[in-house]
């Protein structure tokens, strides 16, 4: 009886220090986590968002008539650095389609709210080929040349086509004119995830303009060099 008791007593105690390892590598693992976030450079954007949304996508790409502009800054982006070169983005813009504008080719008879949230992942270039130095000859990291790819949601309040999922990829650019002030600009199509997929009018353009606010900073190596170039 003894022994078994003694056996049941040693496995009692070797669990409960099994448990307490792996929860004490849990909770350093959160602790990592959490500390990575609130140390990672992130950049917050306020700005403008311009939306081609005329029905026909890869026709009159750059005529002004087809563009919807809000006034107000209602375009708030925000990025979080993971690491890599590669950054977490969430978008959410708010326009007005204003009455008689033409939109998936039709004249709307009433004004309409359009909403757009998007999740994105970012792929910075100048890990790639540092425009800054190779290009440009400048002796910091002032532009960032990305590659944008992800998913999002479109409400225009209108037709058919009123919500929508979608599918993003494009491009943009930071510009950083002081360690903390910038502007970000960026070209993204929007791909509707409805049939027929690609040639569907849920399709359109969405371009935006703001001022960033950085917070942190991401140092890229110099691609002639080992060195690491001095950061705004």
């Amino acid at each position: 009886m003894k022994n078994i008791l003694f056996i049941l007593a040693l496995i009692f105690a070797v669990a409960n220090t099994s448990q307490a390892q792996v929860g004490d590598v849990k909770q350093t693992s959160f602790k990592k986590f959490i500390l990575h976030l609130k140390r990672a450079p992130k950049i917050y954007t306020a700005g403008w968002s311009v939306i081609d949304d005329n029905g026909t996508p890869f026709k009159d790409v750059f005529a002004p008539k087809s563009f919807t502009v809000n006034i107000i800054p209602m375009t708030f982006n925000y990025d979080l650095y993971y690491g890599k070169n590669v950054f977490f983005n969430v978008k959410s813009s708010f326009c007005n389609f204003k009455k008689n504008k033409t939109v998936n080719g039709e004249s709307l008879e009433r004004s309409n709210l359009f909403f757009a949230l998007d999740l994105n992942t970012s792929l910075s270039l100048n890990a790639v080929y540092n425009i800054n130095y190779e290009l440009l000859k400048l002796k910091k990291d002032i532009f960032d040349l990305r590659i944008i790819g992800g998913l999002g949601y479109t409400n225009r309040n209108i037709y058919v086509f009123d919500h929508a999922a979608n599918f993003n990829f494009g491009g943009g650019i930071y510009a950083k004119f002081s360690k903390e002030f910038g502007m970000n600009i960026e070209l993204v199509s929007k791909f509707g995830l409805k049939s027929p997929l690609v040639v569907t009018n849920a399709n359109y353009m969405h371009s935006s303009i703001g001022v960033s606010y950085f917070i942190g900073s991401v140092k890229f190596k110099e691609k002639s060099s080992e060195k690491t170039p001095n950061v705004n």
